[in-house]
C-alpha cells in the first residue's frame, strides 16, 4: 500500500515532462521576447497561469485530464513538474534576453574576439601579444618594402588587451605600425589564434611628411649633443633673438646617423629573451648638421646665418598620458568609432545628440580629412565618416558603438 502512491508519483513525473515540453517553449519564448523588447519582467503569477492553460491543453491530449488520473498522485505530479518546468523555462528566457545586445548587426556578429585557448598567454596585465604569420605582402599601387623592414615586422610582437574583439585589434595593430615604422598604408588581418596577416607600404615622402603644415625646414650648422633625435625640441640662439622648433632631422658631421634600438617589449617565458625593436635615428655628439621646422619669418633669419649654438629643451612628463592614466584610474576606457552615414549621430552637433547624458562617454577628438579637433565643443557638427575618440566605461562604450552603429 505505500509502494502505490511513490509508483504513482514516479509515473506522473514522467507523465509530467513529456507534457512539459510545449507549455516550458512557450513559457520560454514568451519572457525572451518580453524582456528583450520592454525590459520587464513577466510576473510569475502569469507564468503559471498560462503554464496551468497549456498543460491543460497538452495534458488533454495525453489523458492527463481524465478524472481519475487528475485526482490521483499521477496527475498532481505531473501538473506540479508542468509548472515547475515552465517557471525554470520562463527564467531562461529573461536570463537571455538580458545577455543578447539590444542592437544585433552584421558587424556585432562578425566581432568575435580571440580563442580561449589563448588564456595561457595572457599575462598579468591582461595583454596577449600578437605575432605575425607568413610573408609581409605588399600593396598594390605602393612602393615595396625594404627587406630590412620586411624583416623586423616579420620578426616583431606586439601587445593588445585581450578583451578586444578581432576588428579592434586589427585597427590598432594597423594604427600601431603605421606610428612605430612611418607606413603610408597598412592592412591586418588577425584570426582567433592571435596570427597576424601583414600587408604594408612604405611612405613615399621623407623630410616633407614630418613638417607640419604652414612651417619650413631649414638647417644650419651647431654643435649636436649626443642623442638628438627626430621629435626633440630644440633652441637655436642668435643675436636678435633665439628662434625654438622642432627637430625633423639632424646629424653629425664625418659620421653616419645611427639607428639606436629602443627596447620596446620583452617576450616573457622564451628561451633567449627577444625584445622587440624601433628604430629611431640619433646622433654622436659633436659639430654637424640639424634641421627644425620653423615659420616663414624664423627660417629667413636662420639661413642669414652659418652657426648658431643650439640647446635641448626638456619636454617632461607628458601631461596627455598623466590625463590617460587618471582616467583609467576610474576604469575608463578609450575606443575609436567612425560616424555612420545612416546612423543617428551624422548631421548633428555633440551638443544636440545629448552623447553625454544618453550614453555617459565624452568625445575627445574628432579626426577627418582636413583637421584634427581636439576637445571638441558642443557646437561642432559630426559629419559622415569622422573618426571618434570616445572614453567612458566599457559597458557604456559598448552601448553607444550599437546605438551609433
Amino acid at each position: 500500500m505505500v509502494l502505490a502512491p511513490i509508483t504513482e508519483g514516479i509515473f506522473g513525473i514522467y507523465l509530467g515532462l513529456l507534457a512539459a515540453i510545449f507549455p516550458a517553449f512557450i513559457a520560454f519564448s514568451i519572457g525572451f521576447i518580453f524582456k528583450y523588447f520592454t525590459t520587464v519582467t513577466i510576473p510569475g503569477l502569469g507564468v503559471v497561469a498560462l503554464g496551468g492553460t497549456l498543460a491543460g491543453v497538452s495534458g488533454g491530449l495525453m489523458g492527463l485530464m481524465d478524472p481519475t488520473l487528475s485526482e490521483s498522485w499521477t496527475g498532481i505530479s505531473a501538473v506540479l513538474v508542468i509548472l515547475m518546468a515552465c517557471l525554470w523555462a520562463h527564467s531562461q528566457g529573461d536570463k537571455l534576453a538580458v545577455a543578447t545586445p539590444r542592437r544585433l548587426t552584421l558587424k556585432s556578429i562578425r566581432e568575435t574576439k580571440l580563442s580561449v585557448d589563448l588564456t595561457e598567454r595572457v599575462d598579468s596585465y591582461g595583454q596577449v601579444r600578437i605575432r605575425p604569420i607568413g610573408e609581409i605582402h605588399d600593396i598594390e599601387g605602393y612602393p615595396q618594402l625594404s627587406e630590412d623592414l620586411r624583416e623586423q615586422l616579420s620578426n616583431s610582437s606586439w601587445k593588445f588587451p585581450a578583451d578586444l574583439s578581432l576588428p579592434e585589434l586589427e585597427s590598432r595593430l594597423e594604427e600601431r605600425l603605421s606610428t612605430d615604422y612611418e607606413l603610408a598604408e597598412v592592412n591586418a588581418t588577425i584570426d582567433k589564434q592571435g596570427r597576424a596577416q601583414i600587408a604594408a607600404a612604405p611612405t613615399a615622402a621623407g623630410l616633407s611628411r614630418r613638417i607640419p603644415s604652414g612651417k619650413r625646414a631649414v638647417t644650419i650648422q651647431t654643435v649636436l649633443p649626443t642623442g638628438v633625435a627626430r621629435g626633440d625640441h630644440v633652441t637655436l640662439q642668435f643675436p636678435d633673438g633665439n628662434v625654438t622648433g622642432p627637430v625633423v632631422s639632424a646629424r653629425t658631421t664625418g659620421v653616419e646617423a645611427k639607428s639606436d634600438p629602443i627596447p620596446a617589449e620583452e617576450i616573457d617565458g622564451e628561451e633567449g629573451s627577444v625584445k622587440q625593436v624601433v628604430p629611431k635615428m640619433t646622433t654622436t655628439g659633436g659639430e654637424g648638421a640639424v634641421t627644425i621646422a620653423v615659420s616663414l619669418d624664423d627660417g629667413k633669419r636662420i639661413v642669414r646665418d652659418n652657426f648658431a649654438p643650439m640647446t635641448v629643451n626638456s619636454r617632461g612628463k607628458q601631461r596627455e598620458y598623466e590625463t590617460i592614466a587618471v582616467l583609467k584610474q576610474h576604469g575608463n576606457r578609450f575606443r575609436k568609432l567612425v560616424v555612420n552615414e545612416r546612423g543617428p549621430l551624422a548631421g548633428t552637433t555633440i551638443g544636440a545628440s545629448q552623447v553625454r547624458d544618453a550614453y555617459g562617454v565624452a568625445i575627445l577628438a574628432v579626426r577627418r580629412a582636413s583637421e584634427l579637433i581636439i576637445a571638441p565643443r558642443g557646437t561642432t557638427e559630426l559629419l559622415a565618416g569622422d573618426e571618434l575618440i570616445v572614453v567612458g566605461k566599457p559597458s557604456q562604450l559598448r552601448a553607444f558603438e550599437e546605438a551609433t552603429a
